[in-house]
């Protein structure tokens, strides 16, 4: 046996090397720090003042920098601004506006940014930050144009925040344009300097990861334009919280290349070069079918190669010559995609028929000798390839719902001849082959798209468009700044009561990031209980579109109306509660060993309600019925119940709805489990803060409430307010059914009502409830989706038919508790 002497002396020896290690990785990170200089820059104080939860943790900086912070993402220094001097010596009498792009390769979107600075620097001063290096970092530093290399920003957000801080620092920004969702880490840093955003979103979400980076973009840009239809459709498809989001579709303007250096001189060697390949292959008459763009996936070469070997097996190849341009083929080298096309080739016998020729600074001489142009993506957005073919007067082909294009030639009315059914290549190979055959209808098209395309994707136009998105983004960024002001100067953010995740580290961030949601239309939030802002909006007479509903309220007065309401809480005065008075409390207890939290809260209290619980089996109702000795009321009825309708089902259907036809107040409660999401202490949280909040832990809530809802005769529903504001989510559709029955005339878009399911009410106001009918088999059975079902539905009803009865609804809210 161990003495207590050699206990201690063995404690105390662990915690001395505890210690003891603890010093020597002290050590190790500042040695490590001061040898790894050139690569690692770190500010012990200014990482303690960036990030409040290291300073109170009292861990060392440095230990923690190096063991984890790099690898979270945290910023060991103030990071500064290369080329600061050029922003702060941009011409004062000029407006400044910023274009940021991903990176500077010669690719499609950094061509696009280096388009719009070229433009844009004739009448403002530009600053061209770039998010990464490439080919074109060079062509971006021209006169009026500072060029700010923010290498290695993607990787963290705390330093794209404090980068933006320090540039908008240097220089008023009338406008910023964020080009392609990889750029977005910029947005949060120019939001929070209320910077007018422009998003210009080309990709389509299923190859963007993670998914939620078009709801990053859309939530932190002032405006968005999307480069087509198709695109915007799939992000909604994708994202469909994204539907209600104002959105523009602007196509994109055709670059001019002559702002893009070449590796070679632009002398005619290459072009001659080039058409002389070009007419080999066009021998005995041959047309050219063209394909272009990098050698990837993507792009769907295969489905090229594929497309030929159809054309050739319907003996169409006899005037036909499948050619991709391109970087990227290397079949010796690239054993992920090019070794498989050459042997595609190989196989099919189109070694004869199919070319790969490598990526031009000609390549205007590869459309003016091609017959027509495939575009076999699986997605592509509007490729720079097509809108220039279009503008050479050559024909377009392409796949439907892969690419913006579509959008164009359906507006050109050319879809039967040019697009093709989802990745459907016979019939590509069949419209290839009759255009092939046809040389006035292609030429015709060819005419027709040339004209079309000359006019939908002149880059005057689209700079022109920009800018005028631009400017109605300045007008609601200025409209933020006010209602940030105004709501930040009237006080009424409730840190405690805010949503945990969405606190931020600070109150203007918080603040910020409030605004911000309901100026996006994504993740709406509440500051305070007692309020619903969207509510405001949609019935409130006072509000005008496009202020913050908050902002608005508190400017006009904070107006009554059913966006705000009373609020209990432990400071209400409870009056005592007359005997005699018919109370019933529901209980569905599913989890026994959660029913004895909901027992510990009654004693709590001096309410003593008839209990009615309803459990799943009778192995629980034993559990159940040794569990209530502790209780000093009465239980009335422990009942077992089919596990059909969840706590819904029991409340409505149990009982002989005895505690609702012979009671005057029925509280309803459930043991709350959580399974929906993966860390159980979600639901424990939700759980404890319902209990909390309708039963009382450090106060008595329950008698609050009933005392309430007995003084006033008009209070028909009280619930806890939750922080995160529920709508109706997938449920309006499973509510409308109901809506005659229960006498309701319309259904709001923005509604309160008690989320998890947990109430007190007059019993009065849930009889139209009874009046449904509804029994068992009318319940949706196990196992049931997270959301969508009459369940949730009816959930979301009950404070209606209380409202439509002529009561009030009033919410719980207990300080230092949320979820």
């Amino acid at each position: 046996m161990t003495s207590p002497r050699q206990y201690v002396s063995s404690n105390t020896g662990a915690r001395l090397k505890q210690l003891a290690a603890r010093l020597l990785k002290n050590l190790y990170a500042r040695a490590y720090v001061s040898l790894n200089q050139d690569k690692i820059r770190f500010d012990p104080d200014f990482y303690l003042a960036q990030y409040p939860d290291i300073a109170a943790s009292r861990v060392d900086p440095y230990r923690h920098y190096v063991f984890h912070g790099r690898r979270e993402g945290r910023v060991g220094q103030s990071p500064t601004v290369e080329n600061g001097d050029r922003i702060a010596a941009l011409n004062p009498s000029r407006e400044t506006v910023m274009v940021v792009s991903h990176e500077a390769s010669r690719t499609g979107a950094p061509v696009l940014s280096l388009n719009l600075v070229m433009r844009l620097k004739a009448r403002y001063n530009v600053i061209a930050v770039l998010l990464g290096p490439g080919e074109l970092s060079e062509a971006f530093a021209q006169p009026g144009v500072a060029v700010v290399n923010a290498y290695g920003l993607r990787a963290s957000a705390d330093h794209a925040r404090l980068f933006m801080d320090k540039v908008c620092a240097l220089k008023p920004i009338k406008l910023a344009y964020i080009n392609s969702v990889e750029s977005r880490v910029v947005l949060p840093g120019l939001a929070s300097n209320f910077v007018p955003t422009v998003s210009l979103i080309h990709e389509f979400p299923a190859y963007i990861r993670p998914k939620t980076a078009f709801l990053e973009v859309l939530y932190w840009s002032t405006e968005v334009v999307f480069s087509s239809t198709v695109i915007h459709q799939s992000a909604v498809k994708e994202l469909p919280v994204l539907a209600d989001r104002p959105v523009h579709i602007l196509p994109q303007g055709r670059c001019d290349l002559s702002f893009v250096p070449e590796d070679e001189p632009t002398d005619s060697t290459e072009a001659e070069r080039l058409e002389a390949r070009f007419k080999a292959l066009k021998q005995e008459g041959k047309q050219i079918v063209l394909g272009a763009g990098l050698v990837q996936l993507r792009k769907g070469v295969e489905l090229f190669i594929d497309c030929a070997l159809r054309v050739y097996e319907r003996g169409g190849m006899d005037d036909l010559h499948f050619v991709w341009v391109g970087k990227g083929y290397d079949p010796e080298r690239d054993i992920q995609y090019s070794a498989y096309l050459y042997d595609q080739i190989l196989r099919a016998g189109l070694e004869d028929h199919v070319t790969f020729i490598p990526e031009t600074s000609a390549i205007e001489v590869a459309y003016e000798q091609s017959a027509m142009v495939l575009i076999t993506s699986r997605l592509d957005p509007l490729p720079n390839v097509a809108i220039d073919a279009m503008c050479f007067g050559v024909p377009v082909l392409c796949f439907e719902r892969t690419t913006g294009l579509t959008d164009f030639l359906e507006r050109c009315g050319v879809q039967h001849a040019c697009v093709a059914r989802y990745l459907h290549v016979p019939e590509l190979a069949d419209k290839v082959i009759g255009l092939a055959r046809d040389d006035h209808a292609r030429l015709a098209l060819g005419a027709t798209l040339r004209a079309s395309a000359l006019d939908v994707f002149s880059m005057d136009n689209y700079i022109q468009g920009l800018e005028d998105i631009g400017n109605a983004a300045a007008v609601r960024t200025r409209q933020e700044k006010a209602d940030f002001d105004l709501i930040t100067a009237a006080k009424v953010y409730r840190q405690d009561y805010i949503a945990r995740h969405l606190v931020c580290k600070t109150d203007f961030d918080t603040l910020r990031t409030y605004v911000r949601a309901w100026a996006s239309g994504v993740e709406k939030r509440k500051l305070f209980p007692g309020f619903h802002p969207g509510m405001y909006a949609q019935q409130c007479a006072d509000y005008r579109p496009g202020q913050d509903p908050l902002a608005s309220y508190l400017q006009n007065g904070r107006p009554a109306g059913v966006w705000a309401w009373d609020v209990i809480t432990p400071d209400t005065p409870a009056a005592v509660i007359p005997a005699g008075l018919r109370i019933a409390l529901h209980v569905h207890v599913y989890y026994v060993d959660l029913f004895e939290d909901i027992l510990e809260g009654l004693e709590g209290n001096t309410l003593q309600p008839d209990l009615f619980l309803s459990v799943p089996d009778e192995a629980i109702k034993q559990a159940a019925t040794i569990a209530c000795q502790r209780y000093k009321g009465t239980v009335k009825a422990i009942e077992v119940v089919p596990n059909v309708g969840r706590d819904i089902g029991p409340f409505l259907s149990g009982f002989e709805q005895r505690h609702l036809l012979d009671y005057e107040i029925v509280g309803h409660l459930h043991t709350k489990k959580t399974k929906d999401y993966k860390d159980p202490m979600v639901g424990r949280i939700w759980y404890e803060f319902l209990l909390a909040n309708l039963l009382g832990k450090s106060a008595p809530m329950a008698d609050i409430i009933v005392s309430r809802l007995i003084e006033n005769k008009q209070l028909g529903m009280v619930f806890p307010d939750d922080p995160n504001l529920v709508g109706w989510d997938s449920n309006m559709a499973f509510a409308r059914p109901f809506m005659a029955k229960l006498g309701l005339d319309h259904l709001p878009n923005d509604i309160v009502f008690p989320v998890g399911t947990m109430f007190w009410a007059r019993a009065e106001c849930m009889r139209p409830l009874l009046e449904l009918g509804l029994c068992w088999d009318d319940y949706p059975t196990e196992p049931l989706p997270f959301d969508g079902t009459m369940l949730h539905a009816l959930e979301r009803l009950m404070p209606m038919v209380a409202v439509a009865k002529g009561y009030t609804i009033s919410s719980t809210n207990v300080q230092n508790i949320t979820r």
